[in-house]
């Protein structure tokens, strides 16, 4: 789906995959789950506010930006997986889901689904 260099983990089954996005950090890579024919996408700290993912009216407010500018090893390339993390999102709706940790509303979604998903099973 765009990304280069993505791999799979020795002794995981082949639907979890890491998926490079240095820029926050040397090395720094999300985590992809394949589940009932759609992914699942943890981008760790591509990102840090769900706005930036928005494609047409990106926002993110003024001291999580500071945030991640002081703290990144590699803007172009932040920025660039940034963008990719946007396509990737837009282009798969209903088949990606992207979602960061540090995102309340994010982590919050993503709790409720498991929550739901663990109900459901036990039902």
């Amino acid at each position: 789906m765009g990304f280069e260099c993505v791999r799979d983990m020795v002794g995981l089954p082949p639907e979890i995959l890491m998926v490079p996005l240095v820029g926050h950090t040397w090395g720094h890579c999300g985590v992809a789950i394949q589940q009932q024919g759609s992914w699942l996408l943890h981008a760790g700290d591509a990102y840090f506010f769900r706005g930036e993912l928005d494609g047409t009216n990106r926002s993110c407010p003024p001291g999580l930006r500071a945030n991640q500018t002081m703290m990144e090893v590699d803007r172009r390339a932040r920025l660039g997986n940034q963008q990719r993390l946007r396509e990737l999102a837009a282009a798969n709706r209903g088949t990606v889901e992207v979602f960061c940790a540090h995102d309340p509303v994010e982590l919050s979604r993503r709790q409720s689904a498991v929550a739901s998903e663990v109900m459901n099973d036990v039902r």
